[in-house]
């Protein structure tokens, strides 16, 4: 018993610790992004839009949100910071949410794909590295170091 004990503590003492360890410099910064400067939310709500509790944007448009896939290293970092959880911890969520009708966000395999549905789908948004943001978006928040901001970043490595 008391041999579980200690390893339940080092196990609680090793999940305290992995957030600092995420916010390291080689983490990338994530940019979310709109097709248009008019969406906005505050950042409250980029969780409330995933989750798909929020499903309109405020001037009455559908929010239509994407996620990489479930493996990609930005979801999982997007999914720790927005949602906190990793996208397998929320697969009990969907599957209940799925009885009532709400689907999950839409899902793709790169960050083009992310920037093309942006782009070309009326009220989507999405997130991609930072460095990757074109002319085609709007970047309206940025996520670095496990926080969410509507201030871009004062220094951007892109490689």
């Amino acid at each position: 018993m008391l041999i579980l004990m200690r390893k339940l503590l080092i196990i609680g003492l090793l999940f305290s610790v992995l957030p600092l360890a995420r916010a390291d410099s080689n983490t990338p910064v994530i940019a979310v992004i709109v097709n248009s400067d008019e969406l906005k939310i505050a950042n409250n709500e980029l969780s409330l839009i995933y989750w798909r509790k929020q499903l309109y944007w405020s001037k009455g448009q559908r929010i239509k949100p994407v996620n990489l896939r479930s493996e990609h290293p930005l979801r999982q970092q997007f999914s720790q910071t927005v949602l906190g959880s990793l996208p397998k911890k929320q697969i009990d969520y969907w599957n209940g949410q799925y009885f009532n009708g709400i689907l999950p966000p839409y899902s793709v395999n790169s960050e083009e794909a992310v920037l093309r549905y942006v782009a070309q789908t009326s009220g989507a948004i999405g997130y991609i590295d930072a460095c990757h943001v074109d002319n085609r978006v709007k970047v309206m928040m940025w996520i670095e170091r496990g926080q969410i901001s509507t201030s871009a970043p004062e220094y951007l490595q892109c490689p």
